[in-house]
């Protein structure tokens, strides 16, 4: 399994009871048999996270990374972004009906750091930049929320209780 997915699985076993979460399906396939096919997916976002006590919708990305991510912006060529089109635009729509949009940067460091950034942060901070990638660095400049984690023996725990009041306390 890609780090990605563990992470992404990993996040999913945080999810308190008090949540309702639904991980929306990849529907990335590979056809191989006389020359190279390949399906992407068109997802939004990875997670919808609707949280009980505070009635507060979130729709998530997660981006997990050793280094850096290159992100798509309409001014850039080429199609081969790890933050794609479908994503940002898709999130900044959600973001117009009281959903909390954006991604969770987790940066596979010796502190696993992890992150929430708005999307509207999030392209505010890109739509600045002459490179067309982000670092932890970058990240950091994003007014982002600091997702606390807890390693098991290889998986890690994430605080989305914490995460979540973070959140609506400042939107």
């Amino acid at each position: 399994m890609n780090p990605g997915k563990i992470f992404e699985n990993d996040f999913q076993k945080s999810i308190p009871e008090t949540c309702w979460v639904k991980r929306l399906n990849d529907n990335t396939a590979a056809w191989n048999s006389t020359g190279s096919t390949r399906f992407s997916s068109t997802n939004e976002c990875d997670f919808l996270l609707k949280d009980d006590i505070t009635q507060k919708m979130f729709a998530l990305e997660l981006k997990s990374s050793k280094s850096s991510l290159t992100f798509w912006r309409s001014d850039f060529k080429g199609k081969q972004f790890q933050i794609k089109k479908n994503q940002i635009l898709g999130l900044q729509a959600f973001n117009q009906h009281t959903i909390i949009c954006g991604f969770l940067f987790n940066f596979r460091n010796e502190n696993n750091d992890t992150y929430f950034v708005d999307i509207e942060d999030f392209i505010d901070y890109t739509s600045k930049l002459t490179k067309k990638s982000i670092n932890i660095h970058d990240v950091q400049k994003m007014s982002p929320i600091r997702i606390k984690s807890t390693k098991l023996r290889v998986h890690y725990r994430y605080d989305i209780c914490s995460f979540i009041e973070e959140v609506v306390n400042e939107f």
